[in-house]
């Protein structure tokens, strides 16, 4: 059995396929988080306005997204993080 190997005969695509699945996956995610860590960070620690943060935030996660050529589902997430914000912002802003 092990004299039948030939090393550099075994088609690996599919071993490059979920290598190439799981980095995505693993870029999107800390993008994301970082995200999370700078924008809490500018509004909690540095004392920024949260609409200020929300700004910087969007735009470090748009050079990001570019540099790293992120798909639909990072624009959608960076969307949806950005109306989620507004509305915390807004709604704080309101309370007082």
């Amino acid at each position: 059995m092990a004299d039948e190997y030939i090393r550099g005969q075994m088609d690996i695509s599919e071993h490059k396929k979920t290598f190439d699945s799981v980095m995505s996956v693993s870029v999107y995610a800390s993008l994301l988080l970082a995200l999370v860590v700078i924008y809490l960070t500018l509004v909690f620690a540095a004392g920024g306005g949260w609409f200020g943060s929300l700004v910087l935030t969007g735009v470090v996660g748009g050079i990001g997204g570019v540099f790293t050529k992120q798909g639909v589902l990072y624009w959608t997430s960076l969307g949806v993080f950005v109306v989620i914000a507004v509305m915390a912002g807004l709604l704080t802003s309101l309370m007082g």
